[in-house]
């Protein structure tokens, strides 16, 4: 006769369950029990189920058991993966990993500083994530010239192959599948920012044919039912107002997907409305308003490491020394008509874009800035460009844009070029005489000699040649006809040249990379070109064309001044002195360290947002150029709108602070092998029930492992245990046990703790590890005697020590999930203050006072189960018992 509360098992399948009620009916007797593996109530026929029962277990199944709760184990440290050989993780970046993971709901800004490795962090993540079968289908947005860097590193590093849709190819994939949905054809996709971004309007199209770009392009993505969305640059998509295409897109892509996570170096540059954006793209009801930028909120949703704190896995600095040197050129006579060209040129631009303010068209200042920029660079650049003004406008082939502020903040100059000379003329019969006359001049120029800045490039590429053959070196320029005059000028003077340009595809990119890194001396490169590159190879970069901006310095630094570079960096900066451009450069450069020195920043870069930052910067350059007497007004106006913006940049300093010591040991890399350790659980176990099933594709939520990690792993007091001796061990006489201390139903708040006890029950504190160890290695290693009973009175004992050894750790596990809970009701508390003052200010009674009552509802459940969880349920259950033998 069964009692309730008894204990029986299955005979079909082995199971446990317990006895509710017993029935006694025609003669037949049927039991209802509760089944804990599959948390569900059965009724069975009595006749199949045994009262008593004796495991019979081999070696096979002790190795299963010691395995699946190694792997229980790593779910519960919060990382699973295995770290292969193509990445060694930086402590910081397990750090970043270790964080994201420490929540349910994965939506994060990643904000560390340039040259850390975000994509790897996101890799990292990424991997992780689809190991525990959470995502499957994964879209990264970035900035075109990093297309090629995403996948070539998720390849590489991470065996991710991800598909690229590009613009130019998005119609030839819609006929090869003849369907509409595109991107739903893949699971893992990159694609560049700005072919996907909703346009407003576009030269000779109808709003029709815009909207149905915009259906085909955008809304495919959108509604392609992304697990998670990365998108990198992400400071691009807040935008300088809440009606900028980027931000546009930034909002549907953040409704698209449940994981989300934006990386950027510049999370907050000093524009708080920028970073209220940003923050809102993860979590818009959180971040409503300014009152809503507290740590409380902001710490939940940055992760962000500086160089400054960056360690190798040896806990030794990061970053190598960076040296900086300004080269200055001088026009004496020998290039006379190199300085008439620059005045003529610059007496243009100013009349041009005096008067483009007066009729305020903007679009005509964008190609005065244009022209400013290419006499700087060399007479090849300029004299080309002029040339195909001319040509443009004596054919008519001009076009009329209506270009905005925030239009020509998204253009650059590169890129820029063509759409710039199109432009239509304010006056084309003075405009086409002064453009011949300012070509008449460049070619006198060339045929003077050649330009200043490229006869001191070669003095100085010669001498640091000299000094070491085998270095290579980097030459920036922001045109592709200076790029082409350096090449041919180089080349002949015996330096072995690659380049790269903003024009090139994915495969001609790849492949110079390879050349420049093993054979060439010397890559030159446009801004667009070198975006995303990671060239640690080298350590000598040269600024031939100096930036107006200087974060677009830092950038070109950045790629070079990176993890794993091992040499100091060089930089050498080149500027011809008797230019507008270089009193203004040397004024402003004066004013920024001052601030920098006061501030105690030890870089612009920590305060620049390149994009935001970049028309700040043309705005004093071209109010200079416009009249050269306020070049000391302008930069003091500059100064005292960015010392505001430093102050508020200061006061977020703290807010975004990712308070951590990477030389935790906690940070240092796992040797867990997710993807073995579950093909060796199934091995184990089918070899120990004499099974043979197919598998493919194993992660976490697959079937076949599911069906493991939720069998009821707890030892009960009916269970036989086995006795058995580890070969080539110092094995002793006693008991080993493994115990699971739990805080609930979350993973994350268990801990396994093996514990070793002698015969006469000494508690040997080093022994219980070592046995699970070893337990875990792959090899034979078990000598299994056979089965036993344990006493009850003697599982008492064993109980009792382990209550007394594990509660050190219980205390450690209690502390993490009360400071998780206050720190969950702090935040959702805060959230609720500010959205109810928000809801105050609405002006319809009805509707105020429903939202108000909605939230105070809402604000009651917080606090419900704030207290609920407060009330711990620790328990400590026997997950696994052994008897050793010597």
């Amino acid at each position: 006769m069964y009692e309730l509360g008894q204990w029986i098992k299955k005979i079909e399948n082995g199971q446990r369950v317990q006895v509710l009620e017993v029935f006694e009916t025609w003669g037949y007797s049927s039991l209802k029990v509760y089944n804990p593996e599959e948390n569900k109530i059965e009724f069975l026929s009595a006749d199949r189920v045994l009262e008593e029962w004796d495991q019979e277990i081999d070696a096979n199944y002790i190795k299963y058991k010691i395995v699946l709760l190694k792997l229980f184990q790593e779910i519960s440290q919060g990382m699973l993966t295995s770290l292969k050989e193509g990445v060694i993780p930086l402590p910081h970046q397990l750090y970043v990993l270790k964080r994201a993971l420490s929540e349910s709901g994965i939506r994060y800004v990643l904000a560390d500083e340039v040259g850390l490795g975000k994509t790897i962090e996101a890799g990292l993540i990424i991997r992780e994530l689809k190991a525990r079968g959470l995502i499957k289908r994964i879209l990264i947005v970035c900035p075109k010239g990093l297309v090629s860097q995403w996948n070539l590193e998720l390849k590489e590093k991470f065996d991710e192959y991800f598909n690229i849709i590009l613009p130019s190819e998005y119609e030839v994939i819609k006929r090869i599948i003849n369907k509409d949905q595109v991107y739903n054809q893949f699971d893992q996709v990159i694609s560049p920012i700005d072919s996907i971004k909703p346009i407003e309007r576009r030269a000779g199209w109808t709003q029709d044919e815009i909207h149905k770009y915009n259906e085909e392009r955008i809304y495919s993505i959108i509604e392609a039912d992304w697990d998670l969305i990365v998108i990198d640059e992400a400071h691009r998509l807040a935008g300088s107002s809440d009606q900028v295409a980027r931000y546009k897109l930034g909002k549907m892509l953040s409704k698209a997907s449940p994981y989300l996570l934006l990386l950027t170096a510049t999370p907050h540059s000093g524009k708080t409305d920028q970073f209220l954006r940003l923050l809102g793209l993860l979590d818009q009801d959180t971040f409503p308003n300014y009152q809503s930028l507290v740590k409380e909120n902001v710490s939940q949703y940055i992760i962000r490491t500086e160089k400054r704190e960056a360690i190798d896995n040896k806990g030794k600095k990061l970053f190598k020394d960076r040296k900086t040197q300004l080269v200055e050129v001088k026009w004496n006579e020998k290039y006379s008509n190199q300085s008439l060209l620059y005045d003529k040129v610059t007496e243009y631009v100013k009349n041009g874009y005096n008067r483009a303010i007066k009729e305020k068209k903007s679009y005509i200042g964008f190609l005065m800035v244009l022209m400013q920029r290419l006499v700087t660079s060399s007479t090849a650049a300029i004299k080309d460009s002029i040339g195909r003004r001319i040509e443009i406008l004596e054919s008519q082939q001009v076009r009329i844009h209506n270009l905005s502020f925030d239009d020509l903040a998204d253009i650059d100059l590169e890129e820029g070029m063509g759409q710039a000379l199109e432009l239509a003329s304010i006056d084309i019969k003075n405009e086409i005489k002064d453009l011949k006359e300012m070509l008449s001049l460049a070619k006198q120029a060339e045929y003077q000699a050649l330009d200043a800045k490229v006869e001191r490039l070669l003095e100085y590429l010669d001498e640091l040649y000299s000094k070491d053959n085998e270095m290579k070196a980097i030459i920036f320029t922001e045109f592709v006809e200076t790029q082409k005059y350096l090449r041919m000028f180089l080349n002949n003077k015996g330096y072995s040249i690659s380049i790269l340009n903003g024009s090139m595809d994915m495969e001609e990119r790849d492949r110079i990379l390879l050349e420049f890194k093993e054979e060439s001396k010397i890559l030159i490169s446009t801004d667009t070109g070198g975006e995303g590159l990671n060239l640690q190879f080298a350590n000598i970069v040269i600024n031939y064309d100096l930036p107006w901006n200087p974060m677009k310095i830092e950038q070109r630094i950045g790629r070079v001044d990176r993890i794993g570079q091992e040499k100091d960096v060089l930089v050498y900066n080149f500027i011809n002195i008797d230019t507008v451009e270089n009193r203004v450069r040397s004024i402003l450069e004066s004013k920024l360290a001052t601030i920098l020195d006061e501030t105690g920043i030890n870089k612009l870069s920590d305060l620049l947002d390149n994009e935001m930052a970049e028309m700040d910067f043309t705005d004093i350059y071209m109010k200079s150029i416009r009249d050269e007497k306020f070049i000391e007004h302008n930069v003091n106006k500059f100064e005292e709108e960015f010392r505001k913006q430093v102050k508020i940049r200061n006061q977020y300093k703290e807010i975004i602070r990712d308070n951590k010591d990477l030389s935790d040991e906690s940070y240092s890399e796992s040797n867990f092998d997710l993807d073995k350790n579950l093909n060796r659980i199934l091995d184990y176990y089918q070899a120990s029930k004499g099974l043979t099933l197919p598998r493919k594709n194993l992660s976490l939520s697959n079937p076949l492992i599911e069906k493991h990690i939720n069998k009821d792993l707890e030892w009960h007091i009916l269970d036989s245990i086995p006795k058995f001796s580890i070969r080539n061990f110092p094995n002793e006489d006693g008991y080993f046990s493994i115990w699971q201390i739990s805080l609930g139903e979350e993973r994350q708040y268990r801990e396994y703790i093996p514990l070793f006890l002698t015969k006469k029950m000494l508690y040997r504190p080093m022994s219980g590890r070592r046995i699970w160890e070893e337990l875990y290695k792959e090899e034979d290693n078990i000598e299994l005697i056979g089965m036993s009973r344990l006493e009850t009175s003697l599982y008492e004992r064993i109980g009792k020590v382990a209550e007394e050894i594990t509660y050190d750790n219980f205390l450690v596990l209690k502390n993490k999930y009360e400071l998780k809970n206050k720190d969950n009701y702090r935040k959702y508390k805060h959230s609720i203050e500010i959205k109810k003052e928000a809801a105050m200010k609405i002006g319809i009674d009805n509707i105020r006072n429903s939202k108000l009552k909605a939230l105070d509802k809402e604000s009651i459940e917080i606090k419900k189960d704030y207290e609920d969880k407060k009330g711990l349920v620790p328990i400590l259950l026997p997950v696994f018992i052994a008897e050793l033998v010597k």
